[in-house]
Parts: structure tokens; sequence; C-alpha cells
């Protein structure tokens, strides 16, 4: 698609108070291979090692985004709104019709006026692209992903009763552009290199299945002997684990558990931090008052940071929408700090009268380490840890939340006993109040923060 083109008749149209324009180039190889290949012999399966992919597939792509800004005076009111659309066609009549429908859903709109990004905008510097990927020749890709797929089988062999039933990585490679009708204009490159392994575990009658699930700009972060020491440990540990207990009582989360409880994606700060929610009035945001409420501190004040600008980050991005990113603390010792947000919101809330810029979108969850070890984060009393979650969400507005554990394990007198399903219940806000974290830290996906977290009283609903 001719963006040059695009952007012409979109600046020729009337009725635009601005806009927004992007185009993504994307270019997707999913290289899928499947391990062994089984034949029957004589009645019985026999496994042959396959040393060559199922399947390679190259996916080039282009997408045209356009974000339009309409104003108008309706009895004597000045209002303003916003529409998005996308472009499937350079033709000039196609994208005039993509523009007239787009105006109208955005001319009907009766928000206040509000600002939009002008072309003095300072961009961060942020390290999106792996230089050995987005430069990177097919057949140099290609041979990069064999090796880390021989790796990961290599290291699996040596795994008791544990197989590699599937493998697939996902390499991408982006370049963005943006304009403005202000006269901005950026570009960057960006890469993605993300794997699925899906690690089998047999155990005479006993078998079961674990999907790691890794996600990384950087091709090289993509460690294969971690990943199948961790993977087949859940794969073994998840068949051989017992019914869950009925249990109430300290819960430590670690590794993934840990990730996914705290990691903005699946918590409630996302919504309550956001200044459009406080705008909206559906927020408990209140600046300077602790998130957990009126219950006692009992253990570490979580400081938590949105951080749109880690080097490589999984959820680091230059910009949102043309708006400039920036790092910003949500939480500070447990109490609501900063929002995060569009120009939009930010006006109506009086923010950028106090000197403060807007944010964009959320990035990834930073959190400063504990005080605690890990293993003293245990304790010497009945404690259930909590390893995997089947999918932990909190409920947005309330902070309830029910989640299955995929695996867990109760420790009790120096016994350890692995134990999957049951849902394990609480209210993420309650649990602010009481909460320990490790000195050990990790990074997985777009966490960063403490391997290990102590919450003083949840259940376990078998």
């Amino acid at each position: 698609m001719n963006i040059d083109k695009v952007k012409a008749i979109v600046a020729k149209t009337e009725g635009l108070a601005g806009w927004v324009l992007r185009r993504t180039e994307t270019d997707a190889t999913t290289v899928i291979r499947l391990p062994g290949v089984y034949t029957v012999e004589n009645g019985r399966f026999i496994r042959h090692d396959n040393p060559h992919p199922r399947e390679v597939i190259n996916a080039p792509g282009e997408e045209v985004w356009v974000t339009v800004y309409c104003r108008r005076t309706k009895d004597g009111v000045e209002q303003m709104g916003e529409a998005q659309g996308q472009f499937v066609s350079d033709d000039e009549s196609a994208v005039k019709a993509t523009l007239a429908s787009l105006i109208a859903a955005a001319s009907g709109q009766p928000n206040q006026p509000y600002p939009l990004v002008d072309k003095n905008a300072v961009y961060p510097k942020v390290e999106l692209a792996d230089p050995r990927l987005i430069d990177a020749t097919r057949p140099e890709l290609l041979a990069r992903v064999q090796q880390f797929s021989d790796d990961v089988l290599k290291a699996t062999a040596a795994e008791a009763g544990v197989d590699v039933s599937n493998l697939e990585v996902f390499v991408r490679r982006f370049h963005s552009r943006v304009e403005t009708n202000a006269g901005l204009r950026i570009e960057y490159p960006a890469t993605r290199a993300d794997a699925e392994i899906c690690f089998i575990a047999r155990f005479e009658d006993k078998v079961a299945e674990h999907t790691a699930r890794l996600r990384a700009r950087r091709f090289e972060e993509l460690d294969p002997v971690k990943l199948v020491t961790v993977g087949a440990a859940q794969a073994r540990g998840i068949a051989e684990a017992g019914p869950p207990p009925q249990y109430h009582g300290p819960v430590v989360l670690s590794g993934e558990a840990a990730s996914d409880f705290i990691r903005l994606e699946a918590q409630p700060l996302a919504l309550h931090c956001g200044a459009r929610a406080v705008y909206e009035k559906t927020s408990r945001y209140e600046k300077g008052k602790p998130a957990s409420g009126t219950a006692p501190l009992l253990g570490d004040a979580l400081t938590l940071f949105s951080d749109p600008l880690v080097p490589f980050g999984v959820s680091s991005r230059i910009e949102a929408d043309a708006l400039p990113s920036r790092r910003v603390a949500l939480l500070e010792e447990g109490r609501y700090a900063e929002l995060f947000g569009t120009l939009r919101f930010y006006h109506y809330l009086g923010l950028l009268e106090q000197g403060s810029q807007p944010t964009g979108y959320p990035g990834n969850t930073v959190v400063p380490p504990g005080k605690t070890k890990a293993a003293d984060l245990l304790g010497s009393e009945r404690v259930v840890v909590v390893k995997t979650f089947s999918d932990f969400r909190a409920d947005p507005a309330s902070g309830d939340f029910a989640s299955e554990v995929r695996l867990g394990e109760v420790r009790e007198k120096g016994k350890v006993t692995p134990f999957k399903g049951g849902l394990l219940v609480g209210n993420w806000f309650a649990a602010l109040a009481d909460m320990r974290f490790s000195q050990e830290t990790m990074v997985m996906g777009d966490y960063y923060g403490p391997s290990a977290i102590r919450v003083g009283n949840l259940q376990v609903a078998g």
C-alpha cells in the first residue's frame, strides 16, 4: 500500500480537526517442529527422531490505520470526538469511504475538546529491535531457530520421563511509521521472538503435559536449558500431583505464579490507575491513599512501576497513538501515586496544568526486590506454594479472584506434597496488606520483579 498516497488523501479531507496515521510492516516467520514421527510395527508404536521442521511459514504483512478527530459546535457548545479505522487499499475511493464512515462516527460524540500531540513532542530512545534478528537473512534466521530447537531437544533428553511433543517458534520483525496532521513523523524497527514448547511427562499410567510459553524481543533471551529445566519439572509435577487441599492460610506464589499475580495484564491496577477510569469515577484511586484500604499493613508495602522504557522489554514502546511513552509509578510504598493515560483524560483531570505528562498505555510491570530470601518466605509452618495457574485473572473492578491452580504443593514439617486443581480464592487489594517479596528477582515476559511472593492469608478451595 502506498502510504504517501493515503496520507495525501487524508491531509486534504475536510472536516478533520486532526489525524494520526500509522503504517506497520511485519515480516513474520513461524517454525513448527514435531521432534518425533511415529509408525506402527507389529502392533506397537515406534518413535523415530525427526530432525527437520514440520512446517515453515513466512507471512509478510502490512497494516495502515488512521485515527481521526472531529470538532463541532452544538447548541453553542464545543464538542470533539475521535474514531479509528483500518485502510484495506490505497485506492482513492476506498480511502475516502473509510474516512467518511470514521468522520460520521467521530462527529457524533459529545466529548469536551482536548489537545492533540503536537510536532514538538519528544520521544524516548527505547531499544526494541534485536540487531541480530532485524538484519538477519532468511537462512540465518532459520539457522538460529534450528539451533534453538536442537538445544531444547538435547536438554530435554537429559530429563527423566519427559519428552517434547511439539515445538513452535515465532519470529516477527516490524517497521512502524507514524505521522500526524501537525507534521510529526517518527519511524522505528522492533522485533519479537516467542516460543511454545509442549512437554509430556510419563510415569507408568500417569501422563501430563505442560506448555511453556516464552516472550522476548531478543532471541538470546530464550534460554533453552532454563526453559527445559523449569518446563520438565512442571510437567513431572503435574503428572505426579494429587488432589488439592482444603486450606486457609499463607500462600507463596513462586516463579510463573508470582508473575501472573502481580503483572498489570492480570490484576486490577490497570483499571484503577487509569486516568479515564478516574475521570469517569469508576476507580477506587485516591492519590496518597493505601491501595489495600483501611487494613493495617502487615508485610512489605508494594511499589509498582508501569515502565515502557525497559531496553528490549516485551511491553516496551516508544509511543502509543503518537504519544511519547514514559515510566510511571502507580504505587509507591503501597499508596496510589501516578496515573497512566492519554492527553484527553490528563486534560480533563487538570493534570497537564500541574505539569504532568501523559504516559500512554501500560508498559512492563516493574517491582523492586524485597527484603527476604525466597527460602525464608516458606517459613516452618504449613504453607501452600502455587507454581502455576491455569489462568490468573482478578476482577478488574473488585479485585476478587478465584483462579485454578495448575500446579502447587503443600509444605509441612519438611514434607512436600504436590497437588493440581482447586481454586485460589481471595481479593487482590486485600492481599496487598499482607505480602512479602523475595530478594531474588526474575524476568518473565513483561514482568521484572521478585521471583517469590508470600501472601498472608488466602483460600484454596478443592
